[in-house]
């Protein structure tokens, strides 16, 4: 009877003796393991308190105002929830960005001036980011805790745009005029402080080489922090045609010569030359130019005196007259 016990015993299924060190090791950590689990998953049912961070954008900015200064970008919410919920925050971190209509806070001023403060409490805002980050995060506190704002009141001017281009033509082709633009104008928007400094509005600058017929094209504006465009880009018109050169023999006028005095000049007549479109030669006449020499402008100790072109056409390039200066005689009447 004691045999047949003492063999049952030695065949049994699980004999915790028989087993070798190495083994007993194993199937230890495998219960410590498994217990682990049991005992996280139970820790992770419990709640906790964490600081989480969440974005924050900003909207309804009243239209006759303008923020000066940065605003908060993140809100550090301390919040309480389960385990499992803080950990998937901290690994997903999803949270979309909080909006806050600007206009629908409780705004109190602090100081008055051209530029206002305002504050509101963040603490009035726990329900609008309790009801985006779900029921099953509760929010116990918002850092910041203030909000402030710094408004200036808009104000708006208009300048002229100007185009920022390196215009090279083909050659024996000119730039007809100046490139249009249009609008030629527009009408910047901001904190009174910058705009009063804005003259200008520039294009984005380009280069263009080989031109030898006409060109479209649409520009963006060249942005300024802080101030808002009428307009984001332009159309910018540019015109080229052949050229040739062409002269004129125009008289040499006096000017500003005493009453009482006469003066004469040698040569009394100078020769321009210039480079004029081909559809503009046949309208080029003497009578479109003005040369002068000023009384005022002689040195008895020099014999010349230096001529001074006036008027002439737009529409001609690179004009220049040979010579420069003429010899004159002073006499009286």
């Amino acid at each position: 009877m004691t045999t047949e016990i003492i063999t049952k015993k030695e065949h049994s299924f699980f004999n915790f003796r028989k087993l070798k060190p190495d083994k007993r090791i194993i199937i230890f950590l495998f219960f410590v393991f498994v217990s682990s689990i049991f005992w996280f998953l139970k820790q992770m049912e419990a709640e906790y308190e964490a600081t989480i961070s969440i974005p924050v954008r900003y909207s309804n900015i009243p239209k006759d105002k303008i923020l000066v200064g940065e605003l908060t970008n993140t809100f550090n919410l301390r919040i309480k929830a389960r385990g499992y919920k803080i950990i998937e925050y901290k690994i997903g971190n999803k949270f979309l960005p909080v909006i806050i209509d600007v206009n629908s806070l409780n705004l109190r001023i602090i100081s008055k001036g051209k530029t206002r403060r305002f504050f509101a409490l963040t603490q009035f805002l726990n329900e609008k980011i309790n009801q985006q980050i779900g029921s099953e995060l509760r929010v116990l506190e918002i850092k910041p805790d203030t909000l402030f704002f710094d408004f200036s009141r808009i104000a708006y001017k208009k300048v002229p745009v100007v185009s920022n281009l390196n215009i090279l033509p083909e050659k024996q082709y000119m730039l007809k005029g100046a490139p249009q633009i249009n609008p030629d104008s527009v009408v910047v928007s901001g904190n009174k402080s910058i705009i009063d400094t804005i003259k200008y509005v520039y294009t984005e600058e380009i280069q263009l080489e080989n031109i030898d017929n006409n060109i479209d094209k649409s520009l963006d504006l060249i942005a300024i922090q802080d101030v808002q465009f009428s307009e984001d880009e332009v159309d910018v018109s540019i015109f080229v045609e052949k050229f040739t050169e062409g002269t004129q023999k125009v008289p040499v006028k006096t000017l500003n010569v005493p009453d009482s005095l006469l003066l004469r000049v040698f040569p009394n007549e100078v020769e321009i030359v210039y480079f004029v479109g081909l559809n503009d030669y046949d309208k080029v006449f003497p009578q479109l130019f003005e040369l002068i020499v000023d009384y005022n402008d002689i040195n008895l100790e020099i014999n010349n005196i230096n001529i001074k072109l006036l008027r002439y056409p737009e529409y001609l390039q690179s004009v220049r007259y040979n010579p420069n200066s003429v010899e004159y005689i002073i006499e009286k009447k």
